[in-house]
């Protein structure tokens, strides 16, 4: 009892502002002088994070955590909240107590600032400020213990954040459903270099995370720079909206000219228009036998009364087309065959022999009718009309 007694007495005439806090900043004793310039919130019991800034807290408290065991003093500037509420700042050096786990803090009312330079275009402070409000980024500070310090730039504003949006607040928690950014950021305080993309308040961002040092190598805090990715993903989903948009006016296209109908009973027929090409011959085929197995048809009528000109790969895939119908037990038949095609099919020397032929798609679906007929009446197949 006797020894804080003097300890106390030997503090209230220190000069200065004097604690004694606890390793985690609550305070165990503190002078007169601190007593008088922070009122109750500079009383025992009290935590010292309490007078800090926001700003400055993260930085606070990180030094605290990483005092030396060895006694060895580390020194600082910080704000500090006094009874009038306002944050003034001071410089302070704090040391570990050998003896104990207590931590001896004075503080000192920091000297005026000088009145400042005209700043050149090269300094550092200049270039970094242009950067800042001239490019869609932001950069931001944060501490061991998650807190951030620093969130500054245009990307903040155009986001619609709003620069300063995260100074105050704990990242770790605020991205604790986040894996991706969470993991990043645990990796960056731990020393590591990172870059990655994240989504995050509605935006795209991409991240450059990089740790800061200090003299001894260790981790101190951590800064993020950030890059407002979110016109490329709006363009990129504008990119995809137009090829899914393509994708289906093909779709329709296709079955445009493909249109497969059920006319009767088990008969189907495929009415081609315009020029068909190889390509589109073969479009023609997966369609009209994939409608065959799907729909059970036991005829099949492809009707080129639309069609004045094939080229010769054209025609030997049509033949080729009643071939394969007719391996799905079904039968093909060929109607409105114009003159500029018959031609074709003549001068290639092609095998008809087995292909039927109608004038027109009434008499060919008049033939399917009469030969199902027929075959339900347990007779023979009628032949194609003369």
């Amino acid at each position: 009892m006797t020894g804080e007694i003097m300890l106390q007495s030997f503090i209230d005439a220190c000069p200065g502002l004097h604690f004694v806090t606890s390793p985690e900043g609550v305070i165990t004793m503190a002078n007169q002088a601190a007593a008088r310039a922070f009122g109750e919130e500079g009383a025992e019991g009290r935590s010292l994070w309490e007078t800090v800034h926001p700003e400055d807290r993260g930085y606070f408290r990180a030094l605290w955590a990483r005092m030396p065991e060895d006694g060895e003093a580390l020194s600082a500037v910080s704000r500090l909240r006094g009874t009038d509420g306002q944050y003034q700042a001071y410089t302070f050096s704090a040391r570990r107590v050998k003896e104990g786990p207590g931590i001896h803090a004075v503080l000192l009312p920091a000297a005026p600032a000088a009145p400042a330079a005209v700043p050149r275009p090269e300094d550092p402070a200049v270039i970094l400020r242009h950067i800042l409000d001239s490019l869609e980024i932001a950069a931001w500070i944060v501490y061991p213990d998650g807190s951030c310090t620093f969130h500054d730039g245009k990307s903040a504003d155009t986001s619609g954040l709003g620069r300063h949006f995260l100074v105050g607040k704990n990242l770790l928690a605020l991205y604790e459903s986040d894996p991706t950014i969470k993991e990043n950021l645990q990796a960056g305080l731990r020393g590591e270099a990172r870059h990655y993309i994240a989504d995050a308040h509605d935006m795209l961002w991409e991240n450059w995370f990089s740790p800061i040092k200090d003299a001894r190598g260790e981790v101190v805090a951590a800064l993020g720079v950030t890059l407002d990715k979110s016109d490329s993903k709006r363009s990129m989903q504008e990119l995809q909206n137009k090829l899914h948009l393509i994708d289906r006016q093909q779709e329709v296209i296709r079955n445009l000219e493909t249109p497969i109908i059920e006319v009767w009973d088990h008969v189907i027929t495929l009415p081609m228009v315009g020029i068909v090409d190889s390509a589109r011959a073969a479009r023609v085929m997966d369609d009209l036998l994939t409608a065959v197995s799907r729909q059970n048809a036991r005829y099949a009528i492809l009707d080129l009364t639309g069609v004045e000109i094939v080229d010769t790969a054209t025609a030997a895939h049509i033949l080729s087309l009643v071939s394969a119908i007719r391996l799905l037990g079904a039968e093909g038949i060929i109607t409105g065959i114009r003159p500029t095609v018959a031609q074709t099919v003549v001068s290639l020397g092609l095998d008809l022999s087995r292909v039927t032929t109608c004038a027109n798609l009434r008499e060919g679906l008049r033939l399917c009718i009469r030969r199902m007929q027929a075959q339900a009446k347990g007779g023979t197949s009628v032949g194609a009309p003369g």
